[in-house]
């Protein structure tokens, strides 16, 4: 994969026309700041990124109603002392 710095993108915009896909990262700070993939990859891209955003709200969900059936739960409790 190709990678390309911040101020390379700023010094040649028209360097984004000629990009598929590549990592962006900002050498100053030695970080990635993420990747740039061409929108005529947007029909195979779309799709998987649509699951895994279901998978996670999926997961969040399961997780949120657990925590919720345990304290359910625990305020069902009577231990019979007052």
């Amino acid at each position: 994969m190709i990678t390309y710095g911040v101020t390379d993108i700023q010094n040649k915009p028209s360097l984004i026309k000629a990009i598929d896909i590549a990592k962006i990262i900002d050498k100053r700070a030695h970080t990635t700041l993420g990747y740039f993939i061409s929108s005529k990859y947007d029909n195979y891209i779309k799709p998987i990124i649509e699951k895994i955003d279901r998978e996670e709200k999926l997961a969040k969900l399961n997780k949120l109603k657990q925590h919720q059936d345990l304290e359910f739960a625990e305020i069902g409790v009577d231990d019979g002392i007052k």
